[in-house]
């Protein structure tokens, strides 16, 4: 070794002596940042977190000063019994709290809409109603005073960052308030009135009136108001300024992510253009509530608008299976299994679906089962699934609450011991510590109606999980694993009375009982990773120019390479386990992602270019259709799936056939062609005759094309 270090000083000293004496030319060595990948900084992709949903206004009270800010009758509760006021919990309250969130592991979480809510209560049958959940809009570029100031909203981040978590918004562009309430919908911007439902005159508004039961197609779901709250028109040039004017606003003071309330009443092309505003100019991780039943006829739309937007779902296919299997046990641990592997297939990047057990739409999972060794099996499932898990404040206290506005009640205790506190924390730490659980797929090794033994594999790091949500025993004999050969220790240390077990030759695991609501925990970390290995890319969806973050293993401390394809992205900053580039200029469409370190390639990972900035174009046609058949439009640029007529964008609406339309994101400012195409559920496609329609799409906001008729 030290001839050998001696050789290299020599060699060395001797490159110095010709370099003084030869006049040679180098250029300047840029160093690459090294990427912190273990603090705050990775707003795009969330794997490695446990998100905390709470509603401001129900968690704890850190200013009575703003507990009734306006001195309203019939708005503040002081006994926290009527679940329909306002109870007076505020961002200084989540501030005073940051180390029980921390303690638990928690690093995100979710705040309900932080924007000016409805002030007066609404009154319907004679109740009052406030809006305490935030979800009663008023304005969007001001913070509701019944939780804070800017400056209060600043610490609750500076603070939250400081802990190693990251803030999530709620934010929810598809409404105001009431159409009939105080304000008639009150949609104001920074203290100026815009307009009202009843006084229009600049068409913010859908004037359809409310969704009722039996209206259940898409243009009902985006068109007509959710309940009675003004449905704002996403097609409006001065709405879509607005909205994305706002959303600037709140990521400038520095939030983490976002949480878009009703992405099922909003149009894919609003959803679509609002997500490359926010990925062009501040990447977070961006989800949405796609809210479905299970079965539910909308799920094909619901597990594609990932693909189609941008925006990761909010995992109700999850929640509403999981809450059958360990709530009411309408369903089997065989139906969980199940829905794992079809949504595994079904959704194109799992690990991006944010699963959840309890909400504030939802009966708590401690109302549903009272049992608390199957309520912690379940806790146990959630943390150790695929995606980003969120725990509903309370759920670590076993609060109660049966569906809607009763589950949203004060935050019962801050106690630190309680065994849902404990397990959180665990399992948050191992998704921190093992790639497994951030990255890997799920094999289920062993399965009954009542138990199931998974592993979660990423290259050679493992996890495997065994769970019982019975009051029997079972002999789990035959099972096999990828662990290596040798004992493992229970990784929750018996907390959920697990225990050590042995692997053998061929992952072979020696028999063992697993007792009534027994969780066993094991793993296997390879901390020697040499080969790069992508987790995960965030985001998805993206154009020329955009930052995009890169997670996994074995990136090496030295900059290596990200291709788009075969085109080398600028590396923004480099680590082992984290990467951030710019999309570099490449073809539109869909690329793979890899990373090159020397010699080594990593796994591929798919990346969907957009033509440019995207914009709203409103496509209109008259065109008469045999029955099944519908109108779609394809042309020159990948958003209209450049002219393959086999997967068309979505079909068109037709309220007063035989006029179509249909809101489509596009790029900004091209000269688009395109043609409209009739098709029928079994994929037959007509289309229309004569040359290509042009257009000029719009620099900003929306457009409407020409009324066309069909072409014959």
């Amino acid at each position: 070794m030290v001839s050998r270090i001696r050789r290299l000083l020599g060699a060395a000293a001797a490159v110095a002596l010709v370099g003084s004496l030869l006049p040679i030319n180098v250029g300047p060595v840029v160093a690459v940042p090294v990427c912190n990948s273990t603090d705050v900084t990775n707003k795009a992709n969330f794997e490695s977190d446990t998100i905390y949903e709470l509603l401001s206004d129900r968690f704890a009270d850190g200013d009575t000063g703003n507990n009734n800010p306006l001195g309203l009758a019939n708005s503040y509760d002081a006994t926290h019994t009527d679940i329909n006021r306002y109870f007076g919990g505020d961002w200084q309250g989540i501030i005073n709290n940051i180390a029980y969130l921390k303690n638990m592991g928690i690093t995100a979480i979710w705040i309900t809409p932080p924007y000016d809510n409805l002030d007066q209560p609404y009154l319907e049958n004679g109740t009052y109603y406030n809006g305490y959940h935030g979800y009663w809009a008023k304005d969007f570029f001001r913070p509701d005073e019944h939780w804070g100031s800017w400056a209060k909203f600043d610490e609750l981040v500076s603070t939250a960052h400081a802990n190693g978590i990251k803030v999530v918004i709620d934010y929810a562009p598809n409404h105001t308030s009431h159409t009939d309430g105080a304000e008639n919908a009150g949609f104001y911007r920074n203290g100026t009135l815009l307009g009202r439902y009843g006084s229009d005159t600049l068409g913010l508004f859908h004037h359809l009136g409310p969704r009722g039961d039996t209206q259940t197609s898409r243009f009902d779901y985006q068109f007509r108001d959710l309940t009675k709250l003004a449905d704002l028109s996403q097609e409006n040039s001065t709405v879509v300024g607005y909205l994305n004017d706002s959303i600037d606003l709140w990521l400038d003071h520095g939030v983490d992510g976002i949480r878009n309330d009703a992405t099922l009443h909003q149009s894919d092309a609003f959803r679509t253009t609002f997500a490359d505003r926010i990925n062009a100019r501040s990447p977070v991780f961006h989800f949405g509530e796609y809210f479905i039943g299970t079965p539910d006829s909308k799920y094909d739309d619901y597990r594609t608008s990932p693909d189609r937007t941008g925006i990761n779902i909010l995992d109700f296919e999850f929640a509403n299976t999981a809450r059958g299997v360990f709530g009411d046990f309408s369903k089997s641990m065989t139906d969980l299994k199940n829905m794992i592997n079809y949504t595994a297939t079904d959704y194109t990047v799992e690990n991006d679906a944010v699963p959840w057990l309890d909400s504030h739409d939802k009966s708590r999972l401690a109302s549903i089962q009272p049992n608390r060794g199957i309520f912690h099996a379940a806790l146990a499932f959630l943390l150790t699934s695929r995606g980003t898990p969120v725990i509903y404040y309370g759920t670590e206290q076993y609060m109660t609450g049966e569906n809607g506005d009763a589950g949203r009640k004060w935050m019962t205790a801050f106690d630190q011991t309680t065994t849902a506190f404990q397990l959180t924390k665990k399992l948050s730490d191992l998704r921190k510590s093992n790639p497994a659980v951030r990255y890997g797929p799920t094999t289920f090794r062993w399965d009954n109606a009542n138990v199931l033994v998974y592993e979660r594999q990423f290259y050679d790091d493992i996890v495997l999980v065994a769970i019982n949500r019975s009051g029997t025993t079972y002999n789990i004999g035959g099972l096999v694993t990828n662990l290596p050969q040798g004992t493992y220790t229970e990784y929750l240390g018996g907390m959920l009375s697990g225990n050590a077990i042995t692997v053998g030759s061929g992952g072979a695991v020696t028999a063992f009982d697993l007792g009534p609501s027994e969780v066993g925990v094991w793993q296997f970390r390879d901390a020697a990773t040499s080969a790069p290995q992508i987790g995960a890319v965030g985001p998805t969806i993206g154009r020329a120019g955009n930052t995009v973050t890169i997670d996994g293993e074995g990136f090496g401390s030295t900059a290596g390479t990200v291709n788009f394809g075969t085109t080398a992205a600028t590396i923004q900053c480099w680590a082992n386990d984290e990467i951030k580039v710019t999309v570099p200029s490449i073809t539109a469409g869909n690329t793979n992602v890899t990373v090159v370190r020397g010699s080594q390639t990593s796994n591929a990972f798919s990346y969907r270019v957009l033509s440019g900035p995207q914009v709203q174009v409103i496509f209109h046609e008259n065109a008469t259709t045999a029955t099944g058949q519908n109108i779609y439009v394809a042309g020159d640029v990948v958003e209209l799936d450049s002219w393959d007529a086999a997967k068309p964008y979505i079909p068109f609406f037709n309220p007063n056939y035989p006029d179509w339309f249909l809101p489509v994101s596009v790029p900004a400012s091209r000269a688009i062609q395109f043609k409209f195409v009739k098709r029928d559920g079994a994929g037959n496609v007509i289309w229309e005759g004569g040359s290509n329609h042009t257009f000029t799409t719009p620099a900003s906001g929306t457009a409407d094309t020409p009324n066309y008729t069909w072409q014959p």
